[in-house]
């Protein structure tokens, strides 16, 4: 039997607030739904499982609830079953009965599997909800009772303990579950860190990830140090697996990658402590990629030259320099030589820096936060503060700058 894997579709996520980023959520699961069936039609895939977090949210909206039906609709008309189980995004920890899944399995499209199965010949298909930490001894005693004699695939949606993730998950240790408590007479398909085809190390388990990128440590990934623009790292591979149990009691295992995708690039811009027109005269070489509908992240990090202000390097102009970009975003971590005192006041300076990076495009407002990080880095953070409630029309009861 030939099985693909999917998880962590995410369908409704707005990332950064963006609705072309949701879309993009949605044209990844379309685009793992046609390659499913060409791959149902061609080799003979016989079903789908889908390891949690199918939705982002457990209220999700009437076009998210039409954008699973449609694709599922597609999977049902091509003869293939498609079984799912819920992940922390899909349901509430209060009432993990009433989710989204559970709609959908009503309608007949998907079978939804919590704490119990489905069995095809002498393969049994076994799916658990996500559970928190505390509950993982009430699911692994769930599983030995519902274990069949044969060849056994888990489906849940966990981190189970040891899987060498590369990049920091929410809400890794609240889904934790110890590797060594689990049966180990089983395959498990699971879903909750989104890295594509991760294996566990002394489990038979393995991970398909998410279908679209989710954090900024998968971007492709550049560096413009003392003028030089070089490539560190390519896009994160997204998609799903292939799971063959024609293996006898072992599962084969082929990750499937989807192409295309929305292009998501990070730029690392160091400031060596360079005079403000060699700094400038450096980031020319940000016009050498070409950014057409991605979304870019610019980090701006280092020393500024001793006897010069943020003000005089002009780190606006970093989005002029970015043509036809979905969106880009600069955040800036930049202190003065010599200047800057070893601490930060109640966090202001941190504040200051979040807030620019949203007003890049308001001058008025980035001249005086400009203004107000070199008070602050001179450690005059009163006077900052009055200049930011100045800018903001605010008064002086306002807690966040006191």
């Amino acid at each position: 039997m030939l099985i693909a894997h999917m998880s962590d579709v995410h369908l409704g996520r707005r990332q950064y607030g963006l609705e072309a980023r949701a879309k993009d959520y949605e044209i990844a699961f379309f685009n793992a739904i046609n390659e499913i069936i060409r791959l149902h039609e061609e080799r003979g895939v016989d079903a789908v499982l889908v390891t949690g977090d199918l939705f982002d949210n457990p209220r999700p909206s009437p076009s998210t609830y039409l954008t699973a039906i449609k694709g599922f609709s597609r999977l049902k008309d091509s003869g293939l079953d498609v079984i799912i189980t819920r992940g922390n995004h899909d349901a509430s920890v209060i009432n993990p009965v009433d989710n989204p899944i559970s709609v959908l399995s009503s309608s007949g499209l998907v079978k939804y599997l919590d704490l119990n199965y489905v069995d095809y010949g002498k393969l049994r298909i076994i799916g658990v909800g996500c559970v928190p930490s505390s509950d993982h001894g009430k699911l692994t005693r769930g599983l030995r009772e519902l274990m069949g004699s044969g060849l056994n695939i888990v489906m849940m949606h966990q981190y189970i303990e040891g899987a060498p993730y590369r990049y920091p998950m929410p809400n890794i240790d609240y889904y934790t579950i110890p590797a060594g408590e689990l049966p180990t007479n089983a395959y498990y398909a699971v879903g909750h860190i989104h890295e594509h085809a991760l294996r566990h190390p002394s489990l038979n388990a393995v991970y398909p990830g998410s279908l679209e990128i989710w954090d900024s440590q998968e971007f492709e990934t550049y560096i413009l140090n003392d003028g030089k623009l070089s490539k560190v790292k390519e896009q994160d591979p997204k998609g799903f697996l292939l799971l063959d149990t024609d293996y006898g009691d072992r599962v084969r295992v082929e990750p499937i990658r989807l192409r295309g995708g929305r292009r998501m690039i990070k730029v690392l811009i160091n400031v060596n402590g360079e005079s403000p027109s060699v700094f400038r005269e450096h980031l020319g070489e940000l016009s050498s990629l070409n950014y057409r509908d991605a979304y870019v992240e610019v980090n701006v990090t280092g020393e500024l030259g001793e006897g010069f202000s943020v003000r005089d390097y002009g780190f606006n102009a970093v989005k002029g320099l970015i043509r036809d970009a979905l969106k880009v975003n600069v955040k800036l971590t930049v202190t003065k030589r010599s200047s800057v005192k070893g601490q930060v006041v109640h966090g202001l300076l941190d504040l200051i820096q979040s807030v620019l990076g949203k007003n890049l495009s308001n001058e008025a407002m980035v001249n005086a936060i400009l203004r107000a990080l070199d008070l602050v880095s001179d450690g005059k953070v009163n006077e900052a503060r009055v200049a930011l409630e100045k800018a903001l029309g605010i008064g002086d009861d306002v807690e966040w700058l006191q």
